[in-house]
């Protein structure tokens, strides 16, 4: 069976710190013959990473905190950035570099599409309110897992071909973005504000990343499922 990388996340709770990951990407993965394989945030997995490289298929980037900006070449200050996990960026970062070195399928979402685009010498803004004085609104903690905002998808993309729409509404979480797109990159949707929404690499296999979540508005879209769809396809051809 065909394997997928996944890297934890984690979180403090009750004093312990807990590593999870989201049921949904486990269940659309199993559901397309694809076995998840988590990765977890911990110390001593530096040491045996190699081990989870040396057999697997592809890798999905979830969702989760920001993401280191020395990666990017920036520097801002890491107290005013969300969830900040060296551990974590060190870890996924090492994954992701070498599944897009060895041209295996990788799927982000959110965070995961800052890494991809990082991974690619892209930058990344440390939030997207500031640049465009909330014209847009990104992120509305009072409205969700509701809150949507416009999109229009670039025609002769994967996401246009998945969606069959020039213009959509997405779920929107995220208060960081693509500043800079990184090379070999395209832009296959924006916001109305400019910003960059989903990326895809055409000279690789499959490298989608995406601002929204499709796996959490699968009744919104057909098209949601079918980014899945796609990835496991990748995967499987692999």
């Amino acid at each position: 069976m065909k394997k997928v990388l996944i890297v934890s996340r984690r979180l403090t709770r009750k004093n312990k710190l807990i590593d999870w990951v989201s049921e949904i990407y486990l269940q659309l993965l199993a559901e397309r013959g694809v076995m998840p394989v988590i990765v977890p945030i911990a110390e001593a997995t530096k040491g045996i990473l190699a081990e989870y490289l040396k057999d697997y298929d592809g890798m999905l980037l979830m969702e989760g905190g920001d993401v280191n900006p020395i990666y990017y070449g920036e520097n801002y200050n890491t107290d005013e950035l969300d969830e900040f996990d060296p551990l974590k960026d060190e870890i996924e970062i090492a994954c992701c570099r070498q599944a897009l070195a060895h041209d295996k399928p990788v799927l982000g979402f959110c965070r995961g599409l800052h890494i991809i685009n990082t991974l690619h010498g892209g930058k990344n803004y440390k939030d997207v309110h500031e640049m465009n004085h909330r014209s847009v609104l990104h992120i509305n903690y009072d409205n969700y897992d509701a809150h949507r905002h416009d999109v229009k998808l670039v025609p002769g993309t994967p996401l246009y071909r998945w969606y069959q729409e020039t213009e959509m509404q997405v779920n929107s979480y995220h208060h960081q973005g693509v500043k800079a797109m990184g090379e070999g990159l395209v832009a296959m949707a924006y916001a109305p504000d400019g910003l960059i929404e989903g990326v895809y690499n055409p000279s690789k296999k499959f490298v989608v990343g995406l601002q929204f979540h499709p796996e959490r508005m699968l009744a919104d879209h057909a098209g949601n499922k079918k980014v899945f769809d796609a990835f496991a396809k990748a995967i499987k051809e692999d």
